[in-house]
């Protein structure tokens, strides 16, 4: 019966049929009201009139009828009824009681007599009113008991000021119970209050004896902002606590009907998640307006970012190129869906077919080129070294030759801190390409403007351990870390993609621009994060497991080589590396032949030549067993 009772109430009643409803309850008011005159001043006959049908009580009811249309009191949603609903219903009855008042003076002026006496009319007012409040209040309460559940959780508000108290107040008269509010957190751990509407504030101290099972907590997204902005470890030692952590949506996200509705889980990214990123809008839109931009890798999570990303800057087309259909499709629907008003084009293509990027440009003639093309997994980049090597390095070259061949105004390189003193051949083909994009700067006839970009881990990427590790969570563990020790830099995808498209803008040619990626993250800290937030304790509900190093696998990333240094720039994220590389007439010849190796799919001789080009290249172990394709 409760089940029918739901998916009745996911149905709104027709205005008409409300209108009707509030016409009987006025109806029955002014019928309460004239019997209860009639008892104090009986008619003539002495009897007293269960029901009255006189034009008296037809003129008030027609006036209280007009009212309602003036006012359009039964047009809001009655499970939905809040503080306006109350006082336009307080509008439509005072304006009815005084309206009837008026006549009656006139009435008595020039005929003696009145509608109801005045004090009717007043008694009416509270009936009429009361009556409408509580039809919609009763509504609302069943509407709540019968979409509530066994599922709700309660929750505590995190914070104590003005903004978090209108947060539990909104949860609380919230007709969708999705949280059941039992207290607040103070931030200090002395709060100076001791409750808000009759709930307990707790320090955490406190929390610490008295959280429930399955309890949760909310916090206002600005407030999370503010928290990771300053490293405070305070949602950590919630989550400590067995505490699932939720965030509100920021006010202009607010839900109209429920804000329950926008209340999500807290992620990883959002504890990640550092200080907003300040762009020269004025100056990226200068660049990327009405230009035709080229992005290689567009179906892959940081190119498919980086589309997003140029959007508001309206360029007068986007290629996007990709070898991958499926992650090509999706983009596209998401396009169509989301920016019908974009011009694009999807391209299939393979960065080392380089008669089909010859088509590209030819019939696209792209000005801006961001190339985010490349295989990444370091393991199987190890067992496939030439494969690596013949899209990460000869990909790029394919795409930086064409650039120049057809005057490509700016190249933006996407590179890996895995290409620092690269101990796998993932990380020394791109090391290698980074060189030759440099190099190709160096070019005295050379128009193209050719940066390169170089971060850590991206938070969310097909690449990054974060999927990796929620399916192991999702299968009930255990999570599998390489080392105790193990550690990486972290950027959110958001962040990495801003910070490209504003070092594609800075670059005057040739500089390696790094990103700030703020402290490198223990790997294991991030697993035990993860398990937290997913509602488990770590090593009690999910076990963390230290499998050992992969092949080409480093403890530590670094963003700088050795012999490298920095020097700042004007965005504090953004610092450029000055290589030491020697650009003289014996590594150009190595740049050549390393070329020639990866064509004739030779990789012993590829891989030496590549030691040679990048000297720092240490590799912990090399597989070169891939299969040979002629």
């Amino acid at each position: 019966m409760l089940r029918v009772f739901r998916k009745l109430s996911q149905n709104y009643v027709p205005r008409s049929v409300i209108l009707l409803i509030d016409a009987f309850i006025v109806f029955l008011a002014l019928q309460l009201t004239f019997f209860l005159i009639d008892t104090v001043q009986p008619s003539i006959d002495s009897l007293v009139h269960f029901f009255d049908f006189s034009k008296e009580l037809f003129i008030l009811f027609g006036i209280q009828l007009v009212y309602f249309f003036v006012f359009n009191s039964y047009a809001g949603i009655v499970r939905y009824t809040g503080f306006k609903d109350a006082f336009r219903q307080l509008q439509t009855t005072l304006f009815t009681v005084v309206t009837a008042l008026i006549i009656n003076q006139i009435l008595f002026q020039f005929n003696g007599v009145k509608l109801i006496v005045d004090a009717g009319v007043i008694i009416y007012g509270f009936i009429a009113f009361s009556s409408l409040y509580f039809f919609r209040i009763v509504v609302k309460r069943a509407y709540q008991l019968i979409q509530s559940s066994k599922s709700t959780s309660n929750a505590y508000i995190l914070g104590t000021e003005l903004t978090d108290v209108a947060i539990a107040e909104s949860i609380i008269s919230d007709t969708q119970k999705k949280f059941e509010i039992v207290g607040f957190i103070s931030e200090n751990n002395k709060p100076k209050k001791t409750k808000i509407f009759t709930l307990p504030i707790y320090s955490l101290e406190q929390l610490s004896y008295n959280v429930k099972k399955g309890s949760c907590v909310i916090v206002s997204a600005e407030k999370l902002q503010k928290l990771t902005n300053t490293n405070s470890k305070l949602i950590n030692q919630l989550l400590e606590l067995n505490l699932k952590v939720y965030k509100l949506p920021e006010l202009q996200n607010w839900d109209d009907k429920s804000i329950s509705s926008g209340i999500k889980k807290v992620n990883l990214e959002d504890l990640l998640q550092r200080s907003p990123i300040k762009l020269s809008k004025g100056k990226l839109r200068s660049l990327y307006e009405s230009r035709v931009v080229l992005v290689t890798g567009a179906g892959g999570s940081i190119g498919s970012d980086i589309v997003r990303q140029l959007i508001p800057f309206e360029p007068k087309k986007i290629i996007l190129l990709d070898q991958a259909e499926t992650p090509l499709h999706h983009m596209s629907v998401f396009l169509d869906k989301e920016h019908p008003e974009i011009n694009y084009e999807k391209v299939i293509a393979d960065v080392t077919n380089v008669h089909r990027l010859q088509y590209v440009f030819e019939n696209y003639a792209p000005e801006v080129v961001f190339h985010g093309a490349a295989y990444k997994h370091v393991p199987m980049m190890e067992a496939n070294p030439i494969e690596a090597l013949m899209v990460n390095y000869l990909g790029t070259k394919n795409l930086v030759d064409l650039s120049q061949k057809h005057k490509v105004k700016r190249f933006v390189f996407v590179s890996t801190d895995k290409a620092v003193n690269p101990t796998n051949i993932m990380g020394a083909s791109k090391r290698s390409a980074e060189i030759y994009v440099q190099s190709a700067s160096r070019n005295r006839l050379n128009t193209t403007a050719f940066i390169t970009t170089r971060f850590g881990n991206v938070l969310g990427s097909n690449g990054s351990v974060i999927p990796h590790f929620k399916r192991q969570i999702e299968s009930g563990g255990p999570v599998t870390v390489t080392h105790p020790e193990i550690t990486r830099f972290f950027m959110t995808i958001d962040e990495a993609c801003q910070l490209v498209l504003e070092a594609g803008a800075m670059g005057k040619g040739g500089e390696i621009f790094v990103f700030d990626m703020g402290k490198p993250i223990k790997i294991v800290d991030l697993a035990k994060q993860m398990i937290r937030l997913s509602g488990y304790v770590p090593n009690e509900d999910i076990d963390i497991v230290f499998s050992g190093l992969r092949p080409g696998e480093k403890l530590y990333e670094e963003l700088l080589a050795d012999k490298e240094n920095t020097q700042p720039t004007h965005h504090q994220k953004i610092l450029i590396a000055k290589s030491s590389f020697e650009f003289d007439t014996e590594n150009y010849q190595l740049i050549e032949d390393l070329t020639e190796g990866i064509k004739a799919c030779q990789t012993q001789k590829a891989i030496k030549i590549l030691k040679a080009i990048v000297p720092e290249y240490k590799p912990a172990s090399i597989s070169v067993t891939s299969k040979v394709v002629g």
